[in-house]
């Protein structure tokens, strides 16, 4: 039996989209017949099977989760981050000498690791070019950091270390793979695994959503370059229909942000912002939707690096899905078949193709049942069984 230790240095449970996306592959590798540890910051008091519950995870044996203490304050002798690696770092190698594999998609943790020699059984998943990433960071994040070229050399070092000495490369998106194969040469053992969703082994299409006024839904962080400012400039365009916001937190300038644009537009009558939610209650509110949105803007990271998983949840949800015109979008969306793709930015362009399915139901339906009968390829199974064998092929 394959054992796999997979490694996040992420609170449990962790609400936003990578937090759901290494949970539920964890859950997948274990119900594909991987002995599967997933490795977690013990930041929650609740047991652990009442956390899985929030993600929908019962009754997996073969998963276990190992919650390491690390504590959360600032200070000499508290510093989290540090002691994760070091706890990780312990716990690998022990369990690399067993016989396990590690799977990761913390880089300087597997960095750490293969400078050890032990790339054998190192797994990496790359969501993004870290270095490229990094520099991007002020403009798509909206802040003032101010981009150090020693530290983005740092970064592009460790990721050519990492890409020519794990023993597997994941990549979510055929443009992170391409980038590092034109940067750092060509490797076997690499596969592209795209995000993926629930897929219940029994479904049947859901139909379109009949609640009045319909809902136009987004799901995700809040951050500039993820445009939810230009979605909502698109709602006031788009007549009697409700935008949804799950994310961002209360409190956080993000959040203020995009309160204060609903205010200056006169949507706060048929907007509401429900900040950051567990995966259930996105999933009730999919079950709602007419329709939901992936504004991404175009940048240097989301043009070909973004795998975004609200885009798979709203496949398997059966829901109309409109969505930026971006290379990275094109890996599993087509235009006019299972999405409706508007350029980025482009708030008429939104507004439009929201108001076309909120009008023409046929329309919907046709490409909502085209993403829903799509979907089962991009299941956490599915993903989990592209793991196992792309474990195979480095073995």
């Amino acid at each position: 039996m394959t054992r796999v230790l997979m490694l996040a240095d992420i609170r449990f449970p962790l609400e936003r989209a990578n937090g759901v996306q290494i949970i539920k592959t964890a859950a997948a590798l274990a119900r594909a017949g991987c002995e599967t540890t997933l490795v977690v910051r013990d930041s929650d008091p609740r047991p652990t099977p009442e956390i899985l519950a929030l993600y929908a995870i019962e009754d997996v044996p073969l998963l276990h989760v190992k919650r390491l203490s690390v504590g959360h304050r600032a200070g000499a002798f508290a510093l989290p981050r540090l002691r994760f690696l070091a706890q990780a770092t312990a716990l690998s190698l022990r369990e690399l000498s067993a016989g396990a594999l590690v799977f990761t998609r913390d880089l300087q943790l597997a960095d750490a690791l293969l400078v050890m020699k032990t790339g054998a059984r190192v797994f990496y998943e790359a969501h993004a070019v870290e270095a490229l990433l990094y520099r991007e960071r002020p403009k798509i994040y909206g802040t003032n950091e101010r981009v150090s070229e020693g530290k983005a050399r740092r970064l592009g070092r460790r990721e050519a270390r990492v890409w020519t000495r794990a023993a597997g490369f994941v990549t979510t998106t055929s443009g992170i793979r391409d980038t590092f194969g034109a940067a750092y040469g060509a490797r076997g053992a690499t596969s592209v695994i795209p995000n993926g969703c629930d897929v219940p082994a029994s479904r049947e299409f859901p139909g379109l959503a009949a609640e009045r006024p319909p809902r136009v839904l987004y799901a995700g962080q809040l951050y500039p370059w993820k445009g939810v400012d230009t979605l909502v400039e698109a709602m006031t365009r788009v007549a009697d229909a409700t935008l949804v916001v799950l994310g961002g937190l209360r409190g956080e300038s993000d959040y203020a942000r995009i309160e204060a644009l609903v205010a200056e537009r006169g949507l706060g009558a048929r907007t509401e912002l429900h900040s950051t939610v567990p995966q259930v209650e996105v999933a009730r509110e999919l079950a709602r939707a007419a329709v939901v949105a992936v504004p991404f803007l175009k940048t240097a990271m989301t043009e070909r690096h973004t795998s975004p998983l609200k885009a798979f949840e709203a496949m398997a949800a059966g829901r109309p899905l409109v969505a930026t015109d971006l290379p990275s979008s094109r890996e599993f969306l087509r235009d006019g078949k299972n999405a409706l793709l508007v350029p980025p930015g482009d708030a008429e362009a939104l507004a439009a193709a929201i108001t076309s399915l909120v009008s023409d139901r046929t329309r919907a339906e046709c490409l909502a049942r085209t993403a829903y009968a799509e979907a089962p390829q991009y299941s956490w199974d599915a993903r989990a069984q592209k793991l196992l064998a792309l474990f195979g092929e480095a073995a």
